[in-house]
């Protein structure tokens, strides 16, 4: 019995094997792989591997390697995959040239931000750093940090998807605040390094997501309510469900990331994320009415106030890279609800 993450991928594997074929024989390193962009990653180029015969070698850099061994258990065969543990500051040291460069273990959750800023920054910061030495040591010819769209600040309604040149900056003292201005100041400083030399530099700007791989104990709206719905309900909204967001699918989100890696421009950032948008009490609504559970929403909304909003425009991402949303909200939480029943049953996923 396969998953569904295994039948999506299976349904898209014609139109993505070109770019299997321009990655075989190549080498990547990969650090996040334990987080839900990295895990997602490392699944679309195994199942490259397995369907297709050919994909790029890894070499993934964590931080806990018998933590991804046991998250995705499937790695401990995978004969194209190096598995490297050590801190993303760390000089780091490898036993071959590298082609492309994929930075993904550049975030925190919220709680290590909250406990010590000043080391959260530094791992961001001092992590991608350390991360392109190597990149360059190694003659990589791409680097692609995944970033997020949280670098342009808080956004309240009414206003306009967020565009990649969008003036704002992170501003406050929160937690999620204080990892968006360390993710800023890490790309300006990739920015301004690229500038001599090296491999490109492209930027992935993730806004929401969702999909499985995603911890259904985080501090995001879309696993707790699914969480919620798997439990029997009801999905619980802690706030008063106006802050208005999007998701893109694990897939989506994949696809986006090897085209931008591949094709990306020069010190060129792009969104990734959905442009179909949604306040938070309608998606536990919608989350709810696919498992046939209840709702409850726990706060009130101000009479007269704005709502956050973080939706990106990513007509950028369509117009120079061709890339578009191929799975919609309600088909996700279809399948992300399908993903969590089909692994708690036991099955390897």
């Amino acid at each position: 019995m396969t998953s569904g993450l295994d039948q999506d991928l299976d349904s898209g594997i014609v139109a993505t094997a070109p770019r299997w074929r321009r990655l075989d024989g190549t080498s990547v390193l990969l650090t996040g792989a334990t987080g839900f962009v990295g895990t997602v990653l490392l699944h679309t180029i195994e199942h490259a591997h397995r369907r297709l015969g050919h994909g790029p070698r890894v070499t993934a850099w964590v931080r806990d390697a018998e933590r991804l061994r046991q998250r995705a258990p499937w790695v401990r065969d995978a004969s194209w995959l190096t598995i490297v543990s050590g801190d993303v500051r760390s000089p780091m040291v490898l036993d071959a040239p590298v082609d492309f460069v994929v930075h993904a273990g550049n975030t925190l959750p919220a709680g290590a931000v909250a406990a010590d800023p000043a080391a959260a920054e530094s791992l961001v910061v001092d992590g991608t750093a350390q991360v392109y030495a190597t990149a360059v040591a190694a003659g990589a010819t791409a680097f692609l940090q995944v970033s997020s769209g949280s670098v342009s600040g808080e956004h309240r309604t009414p206003t306009s998807p967020i565009r990649e040149e969008d003036p704002g900056i992170p501003v406050g003292h929160t937690p999620a605040t204080r990892l968006a201005l360390a993710k800023r100041k890490a790309e300006n400083w990739l920015l301004a390094t690229a500038s001599n030399g090296g491999p490109r530099v492209s930027f992935a700007r993730g806004f929401s997501m969702c999909g499985p791989w995603l911890p259904l104990d985080s501090a995001f709206a879309f696993p707790n309510f699914v969480r919620d719905a798997l439990a029997g309900g009801p999905v619980v909204v802690g706030g008063d469900g106006t802050p208005v967001r999007s998701f893109l699918y694990a897939t989506d989100i994949a696809d986006w990331l090897w085209t931008i890696l591949l094709d990306g421009g020069a010190s060129r950032a792009y969104n990734v994320g959905s442009d179909e948008c949604v306040t938070i009490g309608e998606l536990a609504t919608r989350i709810a009415a696919a498992a046939g559970v209840a709702v409850r929403v726990e706060g009130h909304p101000v009479p007269g106030g704005s709502a956050q909003w973080h939706v990106p425009d990513i007509s950028r991402t369509q117009r120079e890279l061709g890339l578009g949303v191929t799975v919609s909200l309600d088909q996700a939480i279809l399948r992300t609800l399908e993903w969590w029943r089909h692994r708690r049953s036991g099955a390897a996923t």
